[in-house]
């Protein structure tokens, strides 16, 4: 581990939460970086147009009720993965990989729906709205998250 910096000692919080995700198996870090990706996706550009250099905006610039429930699901796979380290059973019924995986399902069929539903820019004389990298970064920590969730599942089944 890397030495605290300059006239900061590490706190006990700080040692707890690098202690739980070090905890953590494989698929599950997988699935906490997906969810992470995912929501640090919502500050880089998702739309552009192509008006005197070029104009983007992003997730949050566009904040609405899929922002909003791409957040809630992104969240609450990441706190499911957390509680679930530190010693929270599900009911029976339920399964923690499955659920992740459901996450990241959801996750993906959000962004593909603002993907098909793009905002409009307001500019008279404004292009197309086309598609930026930070959309294309949040797909693929959604599938992340579906990957790990897949993971945790055929580890819960085997």
């Amino acid at each position: 581990m890397a030495a605290p910096s300059e006239g900061r000692r590490p706190t006990r919080g700080d040692t707890q939460v690098v202690g739980i995700f070090r905890s953590l198996a494989a698929h599950e870090r997988l699935a906490v970086a997906g969810a992470a990706i995912v929501v640090a996706s919502l500050f880089l550009p998702w739309y552009g147009v192509t008006l005197a250099g070029g104009l983007v905006k992003t997730a949050l610039g566009t904040f609405g009720l899929i922002e909003a429930a791409l957040i809630l699901t992104v969240g609450s796979a990441a706190l499911l993965i957390l509680s679930s380290a530190r010693g929270y059973a599900l009911p029976r019924p339920l399964d923690e990989g499955t659920l992740l995986a459901v996450a990241g399902v959801w996750a993906a069929l959000l962004i593909a729906y603002r993907m098909i539903d793009r905002p409009d820019f307001e500019l008279a004389g404004a292009g197309p709205v086309g598609l930026r990298y930070g959309i294309f970064v949040a797909l693929i920590g959604a599938a992340l998250l579906v990957v790990g969730g897949l993971r945790k599942r055929r580890e819960e089944r085997g």
